[in-house]
């Protein structure tokens, strides 16, 4: 009977915790990543796109966490010797980003490859963030 009860007690706790397959569950993101903040402050849900020139195709995106961290999944290789930046808001926080950081060819925003850092920092200027409210 004991065996029997632990046997059940087992499968009722793998059910519950569930198997990790060599993963921590809830581990942070590691590799390359860029932090978006507005004065400061991160944002959450904007898309950061790179491109090898101001016109040129997309080469990695990925979308910023609370923490206002975009990991990348996959970055080219080799990487360009500058990454060209468009950001897009993919969320409905209240706030909306000035549309000349859409495409790449009307901002001044660039990256260094991850290479050399793969922890990197955009800080929007001023007046970048506009509310949605008056």
């Amino acid at each position: 009977m004991k065996i029997a009860f632990s046997a059940c007690l087992i499968a009722s706790i793998f059910s519950v915790v569930g198997c990790v397959d060599g993963d921590e569950v809830g581990s942070a993101p590691s590799g390359p990543s860029v932090a978006v903040s507005y004065q400061s402050d991160p944002l959450a849900d904007v898309e950061v796109s790179l491109h090898a020139t101001l016109a040129g195709p997309v080469l990695a995106k990925a979308i910023s966490a609370s923490d206002g961290r975009a990991h990348f999944a996959e970055i080219p290789s080799p990487e360009p010797t500058e990454y060209f930046v468009a950001l897009q808001s993919q969320g409905d926080g209240g706030w909306m980003l000035d549309s000349k950081f859409a495409k790449a060819a009307g901002n001044n925003l660039r990256l260094k490859p991850f290479a050399a850092n793969d922890q990197q920092k955009i800080e929007l200027p001023r007046g970048a963030i506009r509310p949605l409210t008056p």
